[in-house]
């Protein structure tokens, strides 16, 4: 029997059952091919997203982590702010990962905290953090793992001059004390977001690679610092 017979006498088989009995019997001698071009679709899919991705070009990636807004900031206008500071265009990409908190102690740790633990370990990891906003706290859990830049280095030398009162100081691998974090009180932080830290600093990621675009976004932060 070809194919064309096949359909037909199928249909046939179709025409005279109840609906109920059409969607058993589709069910039960199409499942197998059904889950085949379920399949098909997913990988298609995947594929075809990709490369869509693959076509835009991540220029910063940030994590904001132990927010204590209660839900009441807005990252939308620093996103907003952070596209024109960066000359970003159509196809650039700004990460903002929100929703993060940690709680460094042991004793009162929650999954949430080591959820979110572990989402910071995979962005690092894999190259897709570039700066962390959040508390001293938080910033003193890294220290040890030689996890920030150094700000000397990164920070044009009027800028670090300006800033260099609200920085804070960890101790690197070599048991030396390097500026690792700035404070974000002085900046538009809060007036561009509503979060609420107490207070609130910015760390580099050591691996980062995006120092250019990392340097534009604290000077847009601190664009108003000093005047």
């Amino acid at each position: 029997m070809n194919l064309k017979q096949e359909a037909k006498s199928e249909k046939e088989k179709l025409k005279y059952m109840s609906w109920k009995d059409r969607i058993w019997y589709v069910w039960e001698y199409y499942k197998f091919h059904m889950l085949l071009v379920l399949i098909a679709f997913v990988i298609l899919w995947v594929i075809g997203t990709s490369l869509y991705r693959q076509s835009f070009t991540t220029r910063l990636s940030m994590a904001i982590i132990n927010d204590r807004s209660g839900g009441a900031s807005s990252t939308a206008p620093l996103m907003e702010g952070l596209r024109n500071a960066l000359n970003c265009q159509k196809k650039d990409i700004i990460e903002i990962n929100e929703g993060l908190y940690l709680d460094t102690n042991e004793e009162t740790m929650s999954q949430y905290s080591y959820a979110s633990m572990a989402k910071i370990a995979a962005l690092v990891s894999g190259g897709m953090l570039d700066i962390m906003i959040t508390d001293e706290a938080t910033i003193r859990h890294y220290e040890n793992m030689d996890a920030y830049m150094d700000l000397r280095e990164l920070l044009p030398e009027d800028l670090y001059k300006k800033l260099e009162n609200q920085l804070l100081y960890v101790s690197d691998e070599n048991g030396s004390t390097v500026p690792a974090a700035v404070s974000l009180e002085t900046s538009s932080l809060h007036s561009d977001t509503g979060i609420v830290m107490n207070p609130p600093y910015l760390a580099v990621i050591s691996s980062t690679h995006h120092t250019e675009d990392v340097r534009s976004a604290i000077e847009y932060l601190f664009r108003s610092a000093g005047e």
